[in-house]
C-alpha cells in the first residue's frame, strides 16, 4: 500500500516538474505572403537551439530554446544570406496568449546580420522548466537589458513586410 502511494506520488511529481513544453500548444508562424505554418512542440524541439540570458547582472536568468531564425526558416521566411533586399525591410510581431506583443526588425533576429547574441523561443530555463506564468514558449531577446520584449506564452509570430 505504502509502496503504491510512493510510486503514484513520484509519478505525479515527475509530471508536475517536467518541462512545460511537454504540454506546449502549437505555434502559428505567418510569413509575409500570409502563409500560416503550424509548429508543434516536437517540430520546435528538432530545430537548432541556443541559450540566451534575460535581464542583466546577478538577477539575469539563462534560457534555452530554438532560435527565432530557425523558427522563421522552418516557416519559409528568408533568413541568413537570403535576407537582403525586400525581405530585409520586414518586422516580426510576436504575440502571447494574453495579447501582449513585441516587435523586432527581422535583421535583429538573424545571427547572420545581428551577430552572436541570439533571439530564442525559450522552452526551458537552463536550471529547469519554465514556470506556469511563462507558459510553454517565451521570447528571449539576448541583447535586451530589460525583459520588456520578452513575450510569455508565445502563440503566434507574424512577419510583415514594410510597403
Amino acid at each position: 500500500m505504502i509502496r503504491g502511494l510512493v510510486l503514484a506520488t513520484a509519478a505525479v511529481a515527475t509530471l508536475l516538474l517536467s518541462p512545460v513544453s511537454a504540454w506546449a500548444q502549437s505555434l502559428v508562424v505567418v510569413s509575409p505572403d500570409g502563409k500560416e505554418t503550424v509548429l508543434d512542440a516536437a517540430r520546435l524541439a528538432a530545430l537548432p537551439r541556443a541559450e540566451a540570458r534575460l535581464g542583466s547582472g546577478e538577477t539575469a536568468k539563462a534560457y534555452e530554446g530554438p532560435t527565432l531564425t530557425a523558427v522563421l526558416r522552418e516557416a519559409g521566411v528568408a533568413t541568413g544570406p537570403k535576407l537582403h533586399g525586400k525581405p530585409l525591410v520586414s518586422y516580426v510581431v510576436v504575440t502571447g496568449a494574453d495579447g501582449y506583443r513585441a516587435i523586432l526588425s527581422i535583421a535583429e533576429t538573424d545571427a547572420w546580420i545581428a551577430g552572436d547574441v541570439p533571439v530564442i523561443l525559450a522552452d526551458k530555463r537552463t536550471d529547469g522548466p519554465l514556470d506556469l506564468k511563462e507558459g510553454s514558449l517565451r521570447l528571449v531577446v539576448g541583447a535586451d537589458r530589460r525583459p520588456e520584449r520578452s513575450v510569455r506564452t508565445v502563440t503566434r509570430i507574424e512577419v510583415r513586410a514594410v510597403d
